[in-house]
């Protein structure tokens, strides 16, 4: 297998027949599930070697799930405050960040386990666990939260706070989204605003409810189903949605920009169904169109696509 098409593969662009060689080389032999690990961990840390943050050994362990079923380690980067080195007591914090396409699993050191949805950034100090359990969340993440009543865990999102001492729950709140949710698997949770000056609890949560926020107004009601956690599996559901949501979604998680010319399908157009991360972005159009009749340009160059 030629090292050119396995990183046109971890980059999206491969074809779905160049897809399928993929997977059937990879599970034809041992010898070749490894080659495809080493060659998936040398094009993550090239990834992220340009990063200009300090690298450091990570307190607690991540593992990488890449679009199909192989699990393979992401080359984490640890940051710290380059400008303000010279102040002793500088905070350390460690970053977090999955690219598009990819989802991951992360152990914190207090014994909770994190699994990070594509494109998510997940921020901790270094010193997490031992005086207080906080986490700042871009994106979306499924959190099976280590019990200790003495030091509470809190998830910060832009707008809004969650609060726990032992849990699981998801939270889906990406910057700039203007929208949030929660939805609680087992235990409780407490929503806090999300402010400097006076923090005060929106709603409390108990098994199988949810909480989301778009644009300013609150829901709260009863989980239908777990469909919703379906993303942990590499699966993504869609029930009766505009165009527009889905749409959002599918360049959130390939990292395209979108372009619809003609604003009438957005307002016509709502979709039903579910996608693979396997799937990929063009074929997911693909299969859109056969119910709601559209043109598209894509520019995988660029990561462009243009509707009309």
């Amino acid at each position: 297998m030629k090292t050119e098409l396995l990183h046109k593969y971890f980059r999206g662009e491969t074809t779905e027949k160049e897809e399928s060689q993929i997977v059937e080389w990879t599970e034809s032999s041992a010898e070749n599930k490894e080659r495809f690990l080493k060659e998936r961990m040398l094009f993550d840390i090239t990834l992220f070697s340009d990063d200009s943050k300090i690298q450091r050994k990570p307190k607690g362990h991540l593992y990488l799930y890449p679009l199909i079923a192989i699990a393979a380690m992401l080359a984490i980067v640890f940051v710290m405050d380059l400008p303000h080195m010279h102040k002793p007591k500088q905070q350390l914090s460690q970053t977090i960040r999955i690219p598009s396409g990819q989802r991951a699993q992360m152990d914190l050191p207090d014994g909770s386990v994190v699994w990070l949805n594509s494109q998510t950034t997940l921020t901790y100090d270094e010193d997490f666990g031992k005086k207080d359990r906080k986490v700042t969340l871009d994106g979306e993440a499924y959190f099976e939260v280590a019990h200790n009543k003495e030091i509470p865990f809190y998830v910060q999102t832009e707008n809004i706070k969650v609060q726990v001492t032992g849990t699981k729950f998801d939270v889906c709140s990406y910057k700039g989204s203007n929208s949030f949710i929660a939805r609680l698997i087992e235990g409780s949770i407490n929503l806090l605003t999300n402010s400097a000056k006076e923090e005060k609890t929106i709603t409390s949560l108990t098994k199988g409810k949810y909480f989301s926020m778009e644009n300013g107004k609150y829901r709260t009601g009863e989980m239908s189903s777990n469909n919703a956690l379906a993303w942990m599996q590499g699966i993504y559901y869609f029930d009766d949605v505009p165009f527009k949501e889905l749409l959002d979604k599918i360049a959130l998680y390939y990292n395209y920009k979108i372009t619809v010319k003609n604003p009438k399908i957005l307002e016509n157009y709502r979709c039903t169904g579910k996608f693979k991360d396997l799937d990929g972005i063009e074929h997911i159009l693909k299969v859109i169109q056969k119910d709601h009749p559209f043109k598209y340009d894509i520019d995988n160059e660029h990561n462009k696509i243009t509707i009309e």
